[in-house]
């Protein structure tokens, strides 16, 4: 409820209400970005990126209570434009698997192994897999970020688990 208020009032120009929404909402919006980006520099970039579109549209925000999922979908796409923006200089991308998933019994190489297969997923496969695996997201939820029908969804997921098993067993 307290979210809803502090959108409401950022929508209508407080600056010190939208600085407390960035700030609630730092880790996620860096985590994000750098499983999309998986470097540093470039998910600062694409964070910044974010908070300054969304701080010039937030009045195209209709209701407070999808905040989340509109940051979100900016932050997705600002990432993936730092990525086409700086393609030719990604060499090897930094892999910091530090506390990035829940599964302690993955060896440094699995997790390595599974992030490679993930970066090979074209949107909005890797969409979908981030988000319901790295945040929990339901279905339902990814459906309404990605604004698709969720039986399209539902199809995605499936067909992106399908895809990372293959480059799994492949490497």
């Amino acid at each position: 409820m307290e979210l809803e208020i502090l959108v409401k009032k950022a929508k209508r120009g407080d600056k010190d209400a939208f600085l407390e929404l960035m700030l609630r909402h730092k880790e996620y919006l860096y985590r994000t970005a750098y499983l999309y980006t998986r470097n540093r520099d470039m998910a600062c970039d694409a964070v910044q990126d974010c908070i300054i579109k969304s701080m010039e549209s937030i009045d195209g925000l209709k209701k407070p209570e999808f905040f989340k999922s509109w940051i979100t979908r900016i932050l997705i796409n600002c990432a993936l434009g730092e990525l086409r923006k700086n393609k030719r200089f990604v060499q090897e991308p930094e892999w910091d698997t530090e506390g990035w998933t829940q599964e302690e019994s993955l060896s440094r190489e699995e997790k390595m192994d599974l992030y490679q297969a993930i970066d090979r997923l074209d949107y909005p496969y890797k969409v979908i897999i981030i988000q319901k695996y790295f945040f929990d997201y339901k279905l339902q939820e990814i459906a309404a970020l990605l604004q698709m029908p969720l039986g399209t969804v539902k199809v995605y997921h499936a067909r992106a688990k399908e895809k990372l098993k293959r480059y799994l067993i492949a490497e």
